[in-house]
C-alpha cells in the first residue's frame, strides 16, 4: 500500500500541530457573534419547519427517483446518464458514479434509515464492482456497460478515491471488515500516485501539480473512516491534507484558494493557476474540515476553517441574482465563471448549518437564510413536472429542458448531512452543539 511513502514527504509534516496555523483574517473567527441563547429561527422558519423540508427533498424527492431510475436493479450498476423524466441518454457507468452511489446508499443506511432495501442496493453494486478490482498500483477501470462490461480500463485517481470512500462506508453498513481493508489499500495507493513528481492525470494540469480537490479526496476519506475506527496512518495523511489546504492552497495576497500549486507546494508562476480563486472547491473543503475539527475537538481548526468560508462566500456570492459563482478565473481582472453550479450552492448550505449548529453565529444564518430561499426558489425541478433539482446552469438558474445526468453524490450529500445536523440541534433542544463547552 506504500502507505509510509507518502504520509512523511512534506517537511515539516510531522511537526504539524492538531491547531493548524495559517489563520487569516479575523482569528476570532465564529466567536464575535456567538449566540449565548438557542439558535431560533432558520430561513425565517422553526429548525422543525426546515427539518421538515429537507426530509421531504431527500425522502420523498431524491430517493424515489433515484431507487426507480438510476439504480439498475438486475446489475447493480448506477445510470450515470438520466433525463428528468427517467429516461437514459446512454446506460453506462463510470468508477466515480460507482464509487459515490455505494457510498450514498451505504450512508443513508447507517446514518438516516435502516431500511435494508438501500443495503441492498449497495450490495449490488458493490458486487458489481468487485468483479473489477485491480491488482498492484493499478486503477479500477474508468467505466462500464450497465451489465458490467468494461468499456475504458484505464482509470483514475479521483474513481478509485470514491471506490474507496463507497466501500469503507459499506463496511460500517455490513461490518464486513475486508471491505474497509479493500479500500484503505485503494485510498493509500491513490496517495502514492499522487505523491510522484509526474504524476498527472486528466485533472491535473501540469505534471506533479498539487490539487484542492484532490486534498480534499483523501482527507474527507480519512476524517470519515477515523470516526469509525483508528489508524494511526490515516491520522497523519489527515494532518499533512489540512496542511496542505489551509496553509499553501491559500494565496496570501488576496486571501482566497488556489485549485492547483506546485508539487512542492509553492505557488505556480502560470497565472492562470496563481490568479484563480477557487471558491467553489474552498467552500467544499472548509466545510469538511470543520468536521474534522469537530471529530478532534479542535476549536483554532474550526473557526480558521469558519472563517475561510466567510471570505470566500462573501467574494463569491452574486449580488444580482443570488447565488454563488464557482470560479473566480482571474482574480485582478475580475473575470468569474458565470455559471450556477449546483454542488457550489450545496457546499455554502452544508458550512452555514454546520456553523450554526455549533456556534450558533448569527452571519452564518444569515447566509444559511438567504441561500436556502434561494435554492428553494430556483432549484427543484417540482414546478415544472419532475422529480430532483437542477445541476450547472446559467447565471439566473434557467431551466433546460433535459439533463444529461442525475447527480447521486453532492446532491444527496448536502441533503444527508445537513438533515442530520438539523436533528442533532432538535435534539439539542435547539441550543448549539456545546462539543468545544
Amino acid at each position: 500500500m506504500k502507505r509510509r511513502s507518502f504520509i512523511e514527504t512534506a517537511a515539516g509534516t510531522a511537526a504539524l500541530s492538531s491547531g493548524i496555523s495559517g489563520c487569516a483574517g479575523n482569528e476570532s473567527g465564529t466567536d464575535e457573534t456567538q449566540s449565548a441563547a438557542g439558535i431560533g429561527l432558520l430561513a425565517g422558519r422553526s429548525v422543525e419547519e426546515v427539518m421538515r423540508q429537507y426530509e421531504y427533498d431527500l425522502f420523498e424527492d431524491y430517493v424515489p427517483f433515484h431507487n426507480t431510475y438510476v439504480a439498475e436493479p438486475k446489475y447493480g450498476s448506477f445510470h450515470a446518464a438520466t433525463d428528468h423524466d427517467g429516461s437514459h441518454p446512454d446506460t453506462n457507468t463510470n468508477a466515480s458514479y460507482m464509487g459515490r452511489g455505494i457510498w450514498c446508499y451505504s450512508f443513508l443506511y447507517n446514518n438516516l434509515d435502516r431500511d435494508t432495501k438501500y443495503l441492498d442496493i449497495a450490495w449490488k453494486a458493490v458486487q458489481f464492482m468487485m468483479k473489477h478490482r485491480p491488482s498492484g498500483d493499478d486503477f479500477w477501470p474508468g467505466s462500464y456497460s450497465m451489465d458490467g462490461g468494461v468499456l475504458s480500463p484505464s482509470g483514475g485517481f479521483a474513481g478509485d478515491c470514491y471506490i474507496a470512500e463507497g466501500l469503507a462506508e459499506f463496511s460500517k453498513a455490513t461490518g464486513d471488515p475486508k471491505y474497509m481493508d479493500i479500500a484503505k489499500e485503494t485510498i493509500f495507493k491513490c496517495a502514492g500516485h499522487y505523491d510522484r513528481p509526474d504524476f498527472k492525470d486528466g485533472s491535473i494540469p501540469y505534471p506533479g501539480a498539487r490539487s484542492l480537490w484532490y486534498w480534499m479526496l483523501l482527507m474527507w476519506f480519512g476524517t470519515c473512516t477515523l470516526k469509525h475506527e483508528p489508524d494511526s496512518d490515516l491520522e497523519s495523511l489527515v494532518v499533512r491534507c489540512v496542511d496542505a489546504i489551509m496553509n499553501h492552497h491559500q494565496h496570501p495576497d488576496f486571501e482566497l484558494m488556489n485549485n492547483y500549486i506546485n508539487h512542492d507546494l509553492s505557488r505556480s508562476e502560470d497565472a492562470k493557476h496563481s490568479e484563480l480563486g477557487a471558491c467553489g472547491h474552498a467552500t467544499e473543503a472548509t466545510w469538511m474540515i470543520m468536521y474534522e475539527a469537530i471529530r478532534t475537538k479542535n476549536k483554532p481548526l474550526f473557526d480558521n476553517a469558519a472563517e475561510k468560508f466567510r471570505r470566500h462566500a462573501l467574494v463569491s456570492r452574486d449580488d444580482v441574482y443570488g447565488g454563488y459563482f464557482n470560479d473566480l478565473v482571474n482574480v485582478d481582472e475580475n473575470i468569474w465563471q458565470l455559471s450556477k453550479i449546483s454542488w457550489a450552492q450545496a457546499f455554502i448550505l452544508i458550512n452555514s448549518l454546520y456553523i450554526v449548529e455549533h456556534t450558533g453565529t448569527e452571519w452564518a444564518n444569515d447566509v444559511f437564510t438567504d441561500q436556502f430561499n434561494w435554492v428553494q426558489e430556483h432549484l427543484p425541478l417540482k414546478k415544472h413536472g419532475y422529480a430532483m433539482w437542477l445541476e450547472a446552469r446559467d447565471r439566473k438558474a434557467t431551466f433546460i429542458p433535459h439533463a444529461s445526468r442525475k447527480d447521486n453524490y453532492h446532491h444527496p450529500r448536502h441533503l444527508m448531512l445537513n438533515l442530520m445536523s438539523l436533528r442533532r440541534i432538535v435534539a439539542n433542544t435547539g441550543n448549539v452543539s456545546g462539543v468545544f463547552g
